[in-house]
């Protein structure tokens, strides 16, 4: 079983994620992307949580990408669910916007 992390656990995780927030019992990042960057960067990432077994929410927004993650077996944010976000971070550091 995963344990969920505390708000301490969560507070300090957020420190080393760049652009990710707490709402709720997730960890949340929006991303402003080109309208056809979607496609190419949630699959990208869909490999990524994969090869973890775990499963994003990932949702366009009018500017871009939300990505919310939290593992549903455990209510809350595990460090699951850190590692995914770093993993997220990774991809969009390799990734351009502009792929035309």
């Amino acid at each position: 079983m995963t344990e969920l992390l505390n708000r301490d656990e969560i507070d300090t995780a957020l420190v080393a994620l760049e652009g990710w927030h707490s709402e709720g019992n997730a960890l949340v990042k929006d991303v402003p992307i080109t309208p056809d960057s979607f496609g190419w960067l949630s699959e990208a990432v869909l490999n990524e949580a994969e090869e973890m077994n775990h499963h994003p929410d990932i949702d366009r927004t009018d500017s871009g990408v939300r990505f919310r993650l939290w593992t549903h077996s455990a209510g809350g944010v595990t460090p699951k669910d850190v590692e995914l976000a770093a993993r997220i971070d990774q991809v969009l550091s390799g990734a351009t916007r502009d792929k035309g």
